[in-house]
């Protein structure tokens, strides 16, 4: 059996972003920015193993929360189901394009504001100006969420809320999971029960009654509880205290996206210039550079 290669597969795996003083949560989007940064698709639906930093050089104390989405048997299914939904929807399309016509970069992507104040953050490269160095943003050509067509012609798109123009994935397969009483209706009596002396209409009852609901919201999943709190970072560098900042450490992020609740502080860039920026790793692996493995995996096709 042959060895796996150890070639080195060049990647840049760090991730700066410009920061926002946004009243909603800070989005950082990882495989956008990989993309970008690396001239080449990274898929969202992976699960990326990151970590997240605070970088610079701040004259006041900085300290944001961090959250991802939480890993939920309903939004993995949630996120399949749109998957497979606007795949299906594209059928007819598919036909008549055929594949040597089929768009190249083409990706199935969400929206990932859960709220629609939330902001999504650039990521940023460094440059030099020749008297220095500067932050720049990263420059997309397309980077568009999936969007799919009722029969009447209105756009829709795919996200972790609901507007008339989105399809919030999680409600949408909590309709396909509601589920009835089993049995709808319970006997509190047993048949012929004065000639069993040891038979009990209770216990009749107590097994008819006792499990007909399911141990779970069955009418609603909640969609809007789709964050988890991973850690607070800060970095502190005031007159009156040496450097001192902290890590999150690697954790994998569903989707790749990365939220950030605070307001960033004024962090010295490489240059003068006062810049806003947090730091992204992400470990190094075997899907192009980076370690991201499948999220979700869509049904064989049907021959």
């Amino acid at each position: 059996m042959a060895n796996k290669s150890n070639k080195y597969y060049p990647v840049q795996n760090q991730l700066l972003f410009a920061g926002s003083n946004a009243t909603g949560l800070s989005i950082l989007e990882i495989p956008r920015g990989l993309s970008g940064l690396n001239r080449r698709l990274y898929r969202q639906n992976r699960v990326y193993r990151v970590k997240v930093d605070c970088v610079g050089d701040v004259s006041t104390k900085m300290e944001l929360d961090v959250f991802r989405l939480r890993d939920t048997f309903m939004l993995q299914r949630g996120y399949e189901e749109a998957m497979i939904a606007c795949e299906e929807s594209f059928q007819l399309a598919e036909e008549a394009v055929k594949d040597r016509s089929i768009a190249r970069w083409r990706d199935f992507r969400i929206d990932t504001k859960p709220h629609i104040s939330d902001t999504k953050i650039s990521v940023v490269n460094l440059r030099s100006t020749g008297a220095g160095i500067s932050s720049q943003p990263v420059v997309y050509d397309q980077y568009e969420i999936s969007k799919a067509y009722k029969p009447d012609g209105t756009e829709m798109d795919f996200g972790l809320r609901s507007d008339p123009n989105t399809f919030d994935i999680i409600s949408e397969y909590n309709k396909m999971g509601k589920v009835s009483s089993s049995p709808s209706a319970a006997t509190t009596e047993a048949a012929y029960g004065g000639l069993a002396s040891d038979l009990n209409d209770s216990e009749v009852s107590e097994l008819q009654l006792n499990g007909a609901q399911p141990p779970y919201d069955a009418d609603d999943a909640h969609p809007l509880d789709v964050l988890e709190y991973v850690g607070t970072i800060f970095i502190d560098n005031t007159a009156q205290v040496a450097l001192m900042k902290t890590s999150t450490g690697f954790f994998d992020a569903p989707l790749g996206v990365i939220y950030i609740k605070g307001k960033f502080g004024a962090v010295k860039a490489i240059d003068d210039g006062e810049t806003d920026l947090v730091k992204v790793t992400v470990q190094h692996g075997d899907y192009k550079g980076v370690n991201a493995h499948e999220y979700v995996s869509m049904p064989a096709k049907e021959e």
